[in-house]
């Protein structure tokens, strides 16, 4: 069974203290802590679909702008 879901990116900022030094990172986080690189954010949004298939336990994540543009309905799989 395939479940579909609607999500959005979360922005998260972290801090580390390193020999004395502080440095501030930011990160992009889908649930399920799924972590999204920065460039594929800035290229489609933070709009993302993401299917979780139970039989064979794979999760695909897609952005939802090339749901929309191309018509991508479901995530290629080698396995169906």
């Amino acid at each position: 069974m395939i479940k579909d879901r609607e999500v959005k990116v979360k922005e998260l900022r972290g801090k580390k203290d390193i020999n004395g030094k502080s440095y501030e990172y930011g990160y992009y986080t889908l649930p399920l802590n799924l972590y999204v690189k920065k460039h594929i954010v800035e290229k489609f949004g933070k709009e993302f679909v993401v299917e979780i298939d139970d039989r064979f336990g794979i999760i695909c994540i897609k952005p939802k702008v090339l749901e929309d543009m191309i018509g991508i309905n479901k995530c290629p799989s080698p396995w169906r």
